[in-house]
């Protein structure tokens, strides 16, 4: 998961100090990523259960979807704590307005990753993404993110006390509900790293599906 969920993977330019600095940060991060993305597998299953009339077997994946979750968290928080307490955001924010000749690239990365097909986002979602950038850099934005995430959680973790004794219409409800605000953060998530890591790094072509290259403009 490091490869696709770490800030800044080589840093050739970077000294070691601070490419000590960014793994300090990028290890819990990659980490609780993995735990996230097993959290959306174990909700993707719960549908599986579902259609299958398996509601026993879907009570148990929302009860391993929120473990997967606290776990992430975790690590998430232990990241932003670290990242704060070593002054790891000033030097991400200004690394990002150097690869963006003065401001960070945050419109011009989300929009490249677009038309790439790396990020699903309308323009609204991207203006979001920016002004957050631009009122308190990559702090803010993963802020936002780790509050984010620590909402589902509760959400989740409410439904899996009870999901046992759960009626169809609230397995009708709430299973879209999870997933979609499942993907929402991710989708959220997946947008910063494209910005962390795409962001620092001009002329990054990417590939499309059918094995052809795009460049993503950045």
């Amino acid at each position: 998961m490091s490869r696709v969920c770490n800030k800044a993977p080589g840093l050739p330019d970077g000294s070691v100090a601070e490419q000590s600095l960014y793994e300090r940060v990028d290890g819990p991060i990659a980490t609780g990523s993995a735990h996230f993305m097993r959290a959306g597998s174990e909700l993707h299953l719960m549908h599986s259960d579902l259609e299958l009339n398996d509601v026993r077997q879907a009570a148990l994946r929302v009860r391993c979807a929120a473990a997967a979750v606290r776990a992430a968290l975790v690590e998430y928080r232990t990241s932003h704590r670290v990242a704060q307490e070593l002054g790891f955001y000033p030097v991400h924010d200004e690394r990002l307005r150097v690869a963006g000749g003065g401001t960070a690239p945050v419109r011009e990365t989300l929009g490249a990753a677009r038309e790439a097909d790396l990020v699903q986002l309308d323009r609204g979602a991207v203006e979001a993404i920016a002004r957050r950038y631009e009122e308190g850099g990559d702090e803010a934005a993963f802020g936002h993110f780790v509050t984010e995430l620590t909402g589902f959680s509760a959400e989740l973790e409410g439904f899996a006390a009870q999901a046992t004794e759960a009626g169809p219409a609230d397995w009708q409800r709430l299973a879209w509900q999870l997933l979609t605000g499942f993907d929402r953060i991710r989708i959220y998530g997946q947008a910063l790293a494209v910005v962390n890591i795409l962001g620092m790094t001009p002329g990054a072509v990417a590939v499309d599906g059918a094995g052809q290259e795009r460049s993503t403009r950045i």
